[in-house]
């Protein structure tokens, strides 16, 4: 029995490299919100992670190789689209949290295998 799916942890591999990616977009997007003619960007995961849902769905299975191919895009808005620095702020925020909570969940998987692989001593 495995302590933890590798494909699980390929996906919150993944989904860490996307909290990471928007995180760098939400602070550009501050970082520029009163730049003529910037064009914010937004990270695109969550749309390829529902694809991963519909193919588990239909019961075809995936391995940690076709997880780890998930892509993480940047899409730009039309360009002098204004940027609300108040809802950026407030996306970050909830994008930390978001990254600590898959932090602290691979953690303490990762705890259990350490745990296991050294018979209970620390």
């Amino acid at each position: 029995m495995n302590l933890i799916d590798p494909v699980t942890l390929t996906l919150a591999s993944r989904a860490l490299d996307a909290a990471s990616q928007r995180h760098a977009v939400h602070a550009n997007n501050i970082a520029n919100a009163h730049a003529e003619g910037f064009a914010p960007g937004r990270v695109n995961f969550e749309a390829h992670l529902a694809q991963v849902r519909d193919t588990l769905d239909s019961g075809a299975t995936l391995s940690s190789a076709d997880v780890a191919e998930l892509p993480i895009s940047v899409e730009f808005l039309p360009a002098g689209t204004p940027v609300e620095v108040e809802n950026e702020v407030a996306a970050l925020a909830r994008n930390t949290l978001h990254y600590q909570a898959l932090l602290k969940a691979v953690d303490r998987q990762l705890g259990l295998v350490s745990l296991a692989v050294s018979d209970g001593r620390r």
